[in-house]
């Protein structure tokens, strides 16, 4: 299952918002009843697309990929680990936290840094010098920072959460 560690080039594969061992085995979660995970908010949303773009730019760069492996991992959901991310942050963030990065990712400016992000947008062109500074001082504050840390698979929590989720997926796209 791990094939996939050796097909694609997880430094850069991951590189985007969960570091590179977020494939090694994880170490499953007790289940919990379906209604007892928290809805997944647009900071959530947020990282775990900024984590599958990663992984598809990775993928594509990955010389060694094949064609079809490379068609699996693009068609995996842009939130297809948003649930356990929303489970690390709250874990890992405090209530105020939380409430200022939310704010910031579900506002139509969050929504356009999110967009402009993932396509690796230049942000001289994408947003007016006063969108920018504001995107930049969420970038800069230390909710972010800390969401940052939190969401990195070298935080044992997000390898266990996230890793557990992306694994699967993943090995899916490069099984023998």
């Amino acid at each position: 299952m791990l094939r996939a560690a050796s097909l694609l080039s997880l430094s850069v594969l991951l590189s985007a918002a969960f570091a590179a061992h977020a494939l090694e085995p994880a170490v499953p979660a007790p289940a919990k009843p379906a209604d007892a995970a928290p809805a997944a908010s647009a900071t959530a949303r947020a990282v775990s697309a900024g984590i599958l773009a990663g992984i598809r730019q990775g993928a594509q760069q990955d010389r060694s990929a094949k064609p079809a492996q490379i068609q699996c991992v693009q068609a995996i959901a842009p939130d297809a680990v948003a649930a356990p991310v929303q489970q690390v942050i709250e874990a890992s963030l405090g209530a105020e936290d939380r409430a200022a990065l939310e704010t910031f990712y579900a506002s139509a400016l969050g929504a356009k840094y999110q967009a402009a992000m993932l396509v690796n947008a230049d942000p001289d062109k994408a947003f007016t010098p006063d969108e920018w500074a504001r995107a930049k001082a969420v970038m800069d504050s230390p909710a972010y920072k800390k969401l940052r840390a939190a969401t990195v698979s070298s935080n044992p929590l997000a390898a266990q959460k996230i890793g557990g989720v992306l694994n699967p997926l993943l090995g899916g796209c490069f099984k023998d």
